[in-house]
């Protein structure tokens, strides 16, 4: 999955009841009345993971699902194996009102005594041992219908119609029904729904039976599904429309879309390329789909996305797509998200982490599988090259601060749980790791691994040890050592080259391996990894390549050609998970080198290090400015985008208004004329590929560089979607709007503000608040941001006025100001996972004071915020690195521009 899930922190002591009033919402699960006489053991729940002396083995879970209700009723039978005897049972249940809990053995049954424990742990004490041999767990209880924060089963209304949606993980199964809700039980359900007449249910297996009730109710019951863990479980029920789409699969099986009632139509697209998908996965793992159908449930909320078995969650925002509006953008979003969520069917779902620590198993691989997945999917997108090089370049910057954890992480409470899905590790980080090998061992010996590592573990769990078993078995002992120092230990490379020619015999590069730190950083040296370090050196088109592994702080590689090569690229394939730290007059050949000497990755990696350089205090901001323009010329639209990042190092908020304006009269020039040839519009027969530079281009020149010709162009066209939908393309107009708010007046405020209002879909609504924070009219923007803390929309569709405004330069101080006085307010709104996100957002700020404020404001509440004091830690370090960063480049920026104001 994409987001990083996290809970509210809820802790409570241990406490043992008997018969309590009724729960109030929100409440732990109540105790069941007990025989007095009964004799019952003291709880003792577990730190953190359930004993496994208790494993359950089979569950078959009842529910009366009727959306409207604010709680359901429901039975959990769970046959267990019991290792050991034991007189009370620990697994999970939170916001459960547990009414009777009994051990049925053969022969007789248990009264079990509830007792609770904070973190949602359940216990089950028994005034009798319960012995070695199987057992069945019977519990009935009642939930609750969650409608705010949208975690475990939660209730969305569509066009005045209630449905009931499940989104669990990694830990929010115990909202719904009591579980063992930790990755290692890996089992089959059983589901059986009493629902509404008219409703459609639908899970993760087939519906096998349909049986009608009295009062316009019937039972729905599922096949017995493919063995899983808690928060793979999902269902949905409600008034939905059911779109068949014919069949995927070697072997074909049923495929269906899910939605709200009338939005069929609305999955033409999706309907026409989930086939194809499908097909792309099962070539690249040489295995069959591993489930009974697909159905894709089409979820109210882009993050509910999530690669449930069988039913996979995608959001309305991804999937439904009104005929005709197609946009490039679009189309690929729903296929890149799809391919991953359906690539975690058998990295997930088929294979599955043991336990949180290793939940990069699940998501590093994934990642990292989206690049075969597109590149075979639609290869003239080129997005499987994009995915590496942004996977790579976010990767290295989040392991380029002290507050950064490895990719495999200890995990020891539920803020490590959530901690644990960092999107710049857990993700990224695996998927680049596993991007340098393939360059050094071969793609196809890297495919190979990772087939073997399905096989192997098939409709099991998996550790970071059996992964590396494998790796070693398949490609070698050095690739296991490789992998294990990156997964183990946080922290980037940083590899020096220093050149030794002797007259008549081949050149020797001794190589050296440290931490990269940013310049002003606090962290350790003396850190080493096995690095796999491959070079090509050359003299004019005249190259050879050759490739060592450096396991010590020191070492060396020879190269064969005779001679002194005139100049060392010390990663060739621009795979490797390093930055290279090279001497100015060979960093200077590498960025003179003629076209075709370096490929789109090397030149990539490249500009990389160009950044890391400055980062460390090795160039000035000012002197890597003069690498921009030759990438603002580049037909690649991704040497552009990396271009833009050597831009990041100014800091425009901070320059006086004259540097302010000789900085957009040089990014005028930069991109205002290629911007102008392509122009706003899509020309008949265009490249795809060509859309998105348009509009990158676009946004730099009119948006950045305010060329005014292209800024009342960008006005006309928004005015013109606004006006008519079909008038403009969506990709274009949003583009377009955004410029055009920049310097927007009441007329084009209330425009936009009136159409989300009567925007029926959450993804138009969304798209249009999001363009009220690019105002910088301070009144208009103020109305904006009051609109996050008001109560009219969700407030998940308004954060994203906050967080434009703290990007924007001239109107971050008030979004800062909005910040700190509303916090509170939204955090009464939103989930950990949200939090901490909107936590680490103020690591754009970049001033000491604001440091200060932002530390006496967060630090006292992220401790309260499941994952929120390592957002906030990263978040303070970021600002700090700002500073020191901005003391130290500032004046050479300010000469930079100076100097390019004088030579115009």
């Amino acid at each position: 999955m994409r987001r990083l899930p996290l809970l509210l922190l809820a802790l409570g002591l241990l406490h043992c009841t008997h018969a309590p009033p009724a729960a109030p919402p929100g409440s732990a699960p109540a105790a069941t009345a007990a025989p007095a006489a009964a004799a019952y053991p003291e709880p003792a729940p577990p730190a953190l993971r359930l004993p496994d002396t208790v494993r359950p083995v089979r569950y078959a879970l009842e529910l009366t699902l009727l959306p409207q209700e604010a709680t359901y009723p429901g039975t959990v039978s769970i046959d267990v194996e019991v290792r050991a005897p034991v007189r009370q049972v620990w697994l999970h249940a939170q916001d459960v009102r547990v009414s009777s809990a009994r051990v049925e053995l053969e022969g007789h049954g248990i009264e079990a005594r509830i007792a609770t424990a904070d973190t949602g742990r359940l216990g089950l004490l028994l005034p009798e041992e319960l012995p070695v041999g199987r057992a069945r767990l019977v519990l009935r209880f009642t939930g609750q219908v969650e409608r705010t924060r949208s975690q475990g089963l939660y209730g969305e209304t569509e066009a005045g119609e209630p449905y009931l949606y499940t989104f669990f993980e990694p830990i929010d199964a115990r909202r719904a029904f009591p579980c063992f809700d930790e990755p290692t039980f890996k089992v089959p359900w059983q589901l059986t729904f009493t629902v509404k007449e008219s409703h459609v249910a639908a899970a993760n297996a087939p519906a096998v039976r349909e049986e009608p009730l009295p009062g316009g109710l019937k039972r729905v019951t599922f096949a017995e599904s493919k063995p899983m863990p808690s928060y793979l479980v999902a269902f949905m029920v409600g008034p939905f429309d059911v779109v068949e789409a014919g069949t995927v699969g070697r072997t074909p099986v049923p495929l269906r879309f899910i939605v709200p009632r009338g939005r069929g139509p609305e999955t033409a697209y999706a309907a026409s390329v989930t086939p194809r998908i499908v097909q792309v996965l099962e070539d690249f793992f040489d295995q069959t789909y591993p489930f009974e159908k697909l159905d894709v449930a089409v979820v109210p909320r882009f993050w509910g996305t999530m690669e449930h078995p069988g039913i996979v969650a995608m959001g309305q925002p991804l999937t439904l797509i009104t005929p005709g509006q197609e946009t490039l953008e679009r189309r690929q979003r729903y296929a890149t998200i799809l391919g991953h969520e359906l690539g975690h069917y058998w990295f997930g779902d088929v294979v599955t982490c043991r336990w949180w620590d290793d939940v990069w198993l699940n998501e590093s691989f994934t990642s990292w599988l989206d690049r075969k997945t597109m590149d075979g999917f639609a290869p003239s997108w080129g997005l499987g090259r994009e995915f590496s090089a942004n996977a790579l370049a976010h990767a290295m910057g989040t392991d380029s601060l002290v507050n950064t954890p490895p990719v495999r992480k200890p995990v020891a409470s539920n803020d490590d749980i959530i901690g644990a899905f960092d999107n710049g590790t857990t993700y990224s980080k695996g998927s680049a790791v596993l991007g340098m090998l393939e360059p050094w061992l071969g793609e196809e010996r890297v495919r190979d691994v990772m087939r073997e590592h399905v096989r192997t573990h098939a409709w099991k769990t998996a550790t970071s040890d059996d992964f590396l078993r494998t790796l070693g078995e398949v490609a070698g002992a050095d690739a296991a050592r490789v992998f294990k120092s990156f997964v183990d230990q946080p922290g980037v490379p940083r590899i020096q080259g220093e050149l030794e020619c002797q007259p008549g015999a081949p050149a020797r590069l001794r190589l050296r391996q440290e931490r990269f730190w940013p310049a002003g950083s606090q962290g350790a040296r003396g850190q080493t990894w096995a690095v796999p370090v491959c070079v090509r050196a050359g003299t004019g088109s005249q190259a050879e390549r050759g490739c060592t592994l450096l396991t010590q702080a020191e070492g060396e590689l020879r190269l064969e050609a005779p001679g002194c090569p005139r100049w060392v690229l010390l990663n060739a394939d621009g795979r490797g998970y390093y930055h290279s730290g090279y001497a100015r007059p060979l960093l200077d050949a590498l960025l003179g080198a003629p076209a075709g000497t370096l490929s789109e990755d090397e030149r990539l990696a490249l500009l990389s290090d160009v950044r890391a350089g400055v980062s460390r205090g090795d160039l000035r901001t000012g002197e890597a400015l003069r690498a921009v323009p030759a990438t603002a010329k580049d037909p690649s639209r991704l040497i552009v985008q990396r271009g833009l990042q050597l831009l990041e190092g100014v800091r425009v908020d901070r320059l006086s208004e004259e540097d302010r304006a000789r900085y957009r009269a040089w990014i005028r020039g930069l991109y205002a004329p290629r911007a102008r040839t392509l122009g706003w519009v899509a020309r008949p027969g265009e490249d795809e590929s060509q859309q998105r530079l348009r509009l990158l281009l676009l946004s730099l020149a009119a948006g950045v560089g305010e060329d005014p010709v292209l800024s009342r162009e960008a006005a006309r066209l928004g005015r013109a979607w606004l006006a008519d939908r079909d008038a403009v393309k969506e990709d274009v107009a949003r583009a377009a709007l955004r410029v055009a708010a920049k310097r927007g007046d009441r007329a084009l405020f209330d425009s936009l503000l009136t159409q989300a209002r009567g925007a029926k879909d959450r993804r138009e609504r969304s798209v249009l608040l999001t363009l009220l924070g690019s105002f910088e009219d301070r009144a208009l923007l103020g109305e904006a941001l009051g609109l996050v803390a008001g109560s009219e929309f969700d407030v998940r569709e308004t954060v994203e006025i906050l967080r434009t405004a703290l990007d924007g330069e001239d109107s971050r101080a008030q979004a800062w100001a909005f910040y700190r006085e509303n916090f509170d307010r939204l955090a009464e709104r939103m989930r950990s996972d949200e939090l901490g996100n909107l936590i680490e957002d103020v690591g754009v700020l970049c001033d000491s004071a604001q440091r200060a404020e932002a530390e006496a404001l967060l630090g006292p509440r992220a401790k309260r915020i499941e994952g929120g004091p390592r957002a906030l830690a990263r978040a303070l370090e970021s600002i700090s690195l700002c500073v020191e960063s901005e003391a130290r480049n500032a004046p050479s920026v300010r000469e930079f521009l100076r100097a390019r104001g004088r030579s115009e």
